[in-house]
């Protein structure tokens, strides 16, 4: 016995350095990705800065100064197979939000202050509203992907899962105006004519709005179909977009339709056509978008494509919507980098009671001048006016906001891209928003990091 436990004994090392070597390579092929912000604020009048937008509803007129959380995602993945043209991946990303940044302790484990009592459903309402309290951890991705598996595709990926699908976005307002993210499975990438096809299926579940609700009957499945394709015309790229959702109801939720207060339209459709082509050393991109039926409203919000409705949730539900989008990043001079969008958008209600046609535009500009590789004072001026995401339905709502905020930054290089940055900002808000909150012309003043990678 002793001599098999020297004999053990000695392999150990042996066995260790061979452990550490099978392992050495998957570990060092990790890819790892990520997006984050965090800061801290003051104003004028005392206290942390308003913010007039968020990343659900996007900062229509710029986020620069504007964002009052903090924000992280961090991504894994790696290629677990290679062979004879055969690729498979796995890739997964969990995201981090605190409402507020106030303390240097935050739970991860959710909001710990309890406010009230919801006796409607017996369950205890809770709220991030102290600094000590935590946010929400979340699960964004979750997918596998498998490339040259098809054979009359071989350069088509298959894939499976939870991901972040193709997603479009105007950065400088964190608004995607093409957002079909979460479970779903497709195949794309296909090689027809000059351009590229893609196909996917995707769900979302809404709640079931009728009075019979029971447990297990409470939320309806809505599943979405999402052709894609891209193709060069001209000096540019046309992608053209179509997403059509219905709901999928189960026996017991058919039956119950007689009882719903109102009724729409179970299905509908949401269509994007966006050209970009290259511009003074930059790009521009300009979206035409419409949708009607139960994705009537996906052309109004800020992540068009999302959602699939399944009944009206109140008077003042989009049942129609079409949106114009330009935006860019150009090269004016050497030195001079600028940001802009330009964005109009219309709507129309179900009910009476409400606006009946919403409306909405937005301009933002963001010139950046470089002072050095490393360093660039950024000015972002914006102005929108009219009906916002959630206040359709109010009769007094043609609102408008100005913002100006300057900021001076310290980037990962001369690019408009350039990240991780470090900027401290200064700047104010006016109009009937600000005024509606008391902030009209408050000075607000901040530092903020912000990184990608």
């Amino acid at each position: 016995m002793q001599n098999n436990k020297r004999f053990f004994a000695s392999k150990l090392p042996l066995a260790a350095a061979v452990t550490a070597a099978a392992i050495a390579t998957p570990v060092m092929a990790v890819d790892f990705h990520g997006y984050a912000r965090a800061g801290l604020s003051t104003t004028s009048d005392g206290g942390e800065q308003l913010c007039y937008g968020s990343g659900a509803n996007a900062h229509l007129v710029g986020r620069l100064g504007d964002e009052c959380d903090t924000y992280g995602e961090v991504g894994l993945g790696d290629e677990l197979f290679n062979q004879d043209g055969n690729i498979f991946r796995f890739d997964t990303m969990l995201a981090y939000q605190a409402e507020n940044q106030g303390n240097d302790y935050q739970s991860l484990s959710g909001p710990n202050e309890v406010i009230g009592i919801d006796f409607t459903n017996e369950e205890t309402a809770i709220a991030s509203t102290e600094p000590w309290s935590g946010g929400d951890i979340a699960l964004r991705q979750a997918f596998g992907s498998a490339k040259g598996v098809i054979g009359w595709a071989p350069e088509a990926t298959l894939w499976a899962g939870k991901r972040y699908y193709q997603r479009k976005d105007v950065h400088i307002l964190d608004l995607y105006y093409v957002n079909n993210s979460g479970y779903g499975a497709g195949l794309e990438g296909i090689d027809i004519g000059a351009g590229k096809f893609s196909f996917a299926v995707t769900n979302f579940d809404t709640p079931s709005r009728h009075s019979s609700d029971t447990e297990d009957d409470f939320y309806i499945q809505n599943n979405k179909v999402d052709l894609r394709y891209a193709f060069p015309v001209g000096s540019g790229n046309l992608d053209l977009i179509g997403i059509y959702g219905y709901a999928d109801l189960t026996e017991a939720q058919d039956e119950a339709q007689d009882a719903l207060a109102k009724e729409v339209d179970r299905d509908g459709f949401f269509l994007t056509a966006e050209y970009s082509q290259g511009m003074m050393g930059g790009f521009n991109k300009f979206v035409v978008q419409y949708a009607e039926g139960s994705m009537g409203h996906e052309a109004y919000v800020a992540h068009g494509g999302g959602e699939s409705l399944n009944s009206t949730w109140w008077d003042g539900t989009i049942e129609e919507s079409w949106r114009f989008l330009d935006w860019g990043v150009i090269k004016l001079t050497d030195k001079i980098d600028l940001g802009y969008s330009a964005l109009y958008q219309q709507g129309k209600t179900y009910g009476n009671t409400a606006e009946q046609d919403p409306h909405l535009m937005s301009v933002v500009l963001r010139p950046e001048y470089n002072w050095t590789n490393i360093m660039k004072t950024t000015l972002e001026v914006g102005y929108d006016s009219g009906y916002y995401d959630g206040d359709v339905w109010s009769t007094d709502n043609d609102k408008d906001l100005h913002k100006v905020v300057i900021a001076q930054e310290w980037s990962a290089g001369p690019s408009f891209w350039a990240r991780p940055t470090i900027r401290l900002y200064a700047g104010s808000f006016f109009g009937d928003r600000a005024e509606d909150r008391d902030d009209d012309g408050n000075i607000r003043l901040g530092a903020q990091v912000e990184a990608w990678w």
